[in-house]
């Protein structure tokens, strides 16, 4: 533990994966000058922080329901829980909260992807203390885990009911550039990670996820850059930052994500996340340029849920239902254009499923708080105007703002009821209207919900950086700036 792999200066060849199992920082002097380079075919990611292949084992059941919001739980037997272990708490599919897609029956594979088998709402924790069959944790739960869904405590192992593996804690990536991870495993991975991060690392050429976050806790992504994935088209190779396999209270801050399929996916994250300040740009498809994808987002697999999104700029904020839904999504003072830059080399113009906030069928219980939708002077170019909310039957001409419960899968069903009877809008400003909208009228918003002070990456730069009932509705944000100053 405290180690530090110091990188010199010049490009590096990965030929296999780099492997970080304890506490050791894997560190280089800089993008710039530390590139990490895999041969590109090899079916492997160039950098690992966890174990690379966890399973789960010593599955119990709990003997009565984990309430959300308190962070103690009492379990049917006690298999010799530890202090600080890295544990997970699930439960089976509760039809009032998780809604899988049309291709997910039950019975289909798909439904053991990024969760334990037809259990999609999970969450990572830590074992604070035990006492007979009594756990406490350090955090809360975020949502009920009920025994009538058999809600269970699982451990962490590297073969499936074999012996307990503890996580790997306080490792780290920092100050260096990788590339060319192939065979759909991406370029960094954290797997069953804690308290760990990567830091000002440059990443770009990938098949599979740029950054994935897997099955950990309170870890930390910050101030990098990710880029350009070999694979711009649906199917997980594409894919900017992920959050999986019940990832809890992990922080992604002060990050660039362009030119990927999708900038990020949640696929049955296990809330609690925070992405904050961060810019992402560009999601597209090969096959179909001028489709609009999702942009920033807790979606991609069911069931994301309780996770924050501040301060963020992106094309679009959308909830795709591809393999269903998520719920108790907070959105709060984040600037949504609506448009694509298309930063060369990339060359498209949006012609289809354009909007600034959308929400496919299924999504329940969002807020939208605080937010600054399209820009000023927008072109609607190739349509003809925009306006507030999308109309039914769906069109691309006119372009709303707002698109709420469509369902790609059927364009000719009419709104889904259990997005537009649950979602919250308040104290959003639209470029439409040139109004800010308050359902119960206007209200004194907080300048931050995880944030007591203004961070330090804003230096100069007024923060809140977007304001929807000020005079300035967007300022400066940083992660924007770092881009542009790349992409002059």
């Amino acid at each position: 533990m405290g180690q530090v792999g110091q990188l010199s200066a010049g490009d590096f060849k990965v030929a296999g994966r780099l492997q970080i199992t304890k506490g050791i920082v894997l560190r280089g002097l800089g993008p710039t000058q530390t590139r990490l380079k895999m041969p590109v075919g090899t079916a492997a990611n160039p950098i690992s922080v966890g174990t690379q292949w966890f399973k789960f084992t010593q599955s119990t059941n709990l003997a009565s329901d984990a309430v959300k919001g308190t962070n103690t739980a009492v379990l049917a037997a006690n298999r010799g829980l530890t202090v600080g272990e890295i544990v997970v708490v699930d439960q089976l599919t509760n039809p009032a909260i998780t809604e899988w897609s049309t291709k997910s029956p039950l019975g289909d594979v798909s439904r053991t992807w990024f969760t334990r088998p037809n259990r999609p709402v999970g969450q990572v924790m830590e074992v604070q203390s035990v006492s007979g069959n009594t756990v406490t944790f350090t955090t809360p739960f975020h949502i009920d885990f009920q025994t009538a869904f058999t809600a269970q405590l699982s451990r962490f192992s590297n073969v499936d009911n074999g012996p307990v593996v503890p996580s790997v804690k306080l490792a780290g990536v920092e100050d260096l550039y990788v590339s060319g991870g192939s065979g759909g495993q991406g370029n960094i991975q954290l797997h069953n990670a804690a308290y760990s991060w990567i830091k000002n690392v440059e990443s770009d050429f990938q098949d599979g996820e740029s950054v994935g976050i897997n099955a950990s806790f309170r870890c930390i992504v910050r101030d990098s850059y990710i880029h350009s994935t070999q694979t711009p088209s649906p199917g997980g190779g594409g894919y900017g930052f992920s959050f999986s396999w019940y990832s809890a209270d992990n922080l992604l801050e002060n990050n660039i994500s362009w030119n990927m399929n999708k900038v990020m996916v949640m696929r049955a994250s296990g809330g609690g996340n925070v992405i904050a300040y961060n810019y992402m740009e560009d999601g597209w498809i090969d096959s179909s340029t001028g489709w609009v994808e999702t942009g920033i987002n807790a979606s991609h697999m069911t069931c994301p849920h309780y996770e924050l999104f501040e301060g963020n700029q992106s094309f679009n904020f959308d909830g795709d239902n591809t393999w269903g839904n998520a719920v108790y999504i907070t959105v709060f003072r984040n600037h949504f254009t609506g448009r694509r830059r298309s930063v060369a080399p990339l060359s498209f113009t949006d012609t289809g499923n354009l909007r600034a906030i959308g929400l496919m069928e299924g999504h329940k219980w969002y807020s939208f708080v605080g937010n600054v939708l399209g820009t000023a002077n927008q072109n609607p170019f190739p349509a003809t105007r925009f306006v507030l909310d999308a109309p039914f039957p769906w069109t691309d001409d006119p372009i709303g703002m707002w698109r709420l419960g469509y369902n790609p899968e059927n364009w000719s069903a009419p709104p889904d009821s259990n997005v537009t009877g649950t979602v919250i809008r308040e104290g959003n400003f639209d470029y439409v209207t040139g109004t800010v909208r308050w359902v119960n009228g206007p209200q004194q918003l907080p300048a931050s919900l995880y944030l007591s002070s203004k961070p330090a990456f804003f230096g100069n730069n007024p923060w809140p950086w977007v304001d929807a009932a000020g005079t300035v509705k967007v300022a400066t944000l940083p992660a924007r700036a770092r881009f542009d100053a790349l992409h002059p």
